[in-house]
């Protein structure tokens, strides 16, 4: 049986980490839509100036390859597509772990806002 000094401490280690996790995923964020901000750019640019060019060159990581303008704008949206899929599930995590955060402190202050809103799919289906 642990003792009432050594179970705040527990407590407060866990809101501790909750609060690291919760800042270390709000950069996480904020880096996968900066990623997605250049995604953007570059995409624009293949449609309106670089349209005409057969190849383009583009960045991955640490190195420059030269593709079709069609497979390179390919590329870029799969990106996209998946950086909005890494911020969405960021963004849950966060969501998750305020709502623990919140819960620990004795806090229901964010009570209501868990609601999610309906697809197209869950409306045709009521």
């Amino acid at each position: 049986m642990t003792s009432m000094g050594e179970q705040i401490e527990l407590l407060f280690a866990r809101k501790e980490h909750l609060a690291e996790d919760i800042i270390i995923n709000k950069r996480t964020v904020v880096d996968y839509d900066r990623k997605r901000n250049s995604n953007r750019e570059s995409l624009n640019q293949l449609k309106k100036n670089l349209k005409d060019e057969k190849k383009v060159w583009v960045n991955f990581g640490d190195m420059f390859m030269r593709l079709p303008t069609k497979e390179a704008q390919e590329v870029i949206e799969q990106d996209q597509t998946t950086l909005t899929s890494k911020i969405d599930d960021t963004r849950k995590v966060i969501k998750d772990s305020l709502t623990e955060l919140n819960r620990l402190e004795g806090n229901n202050a964010t009570k209501g806002f868990d609601l999610e809103g309906m697809t197209a799919q869950d409306l045709y289906s009521i």
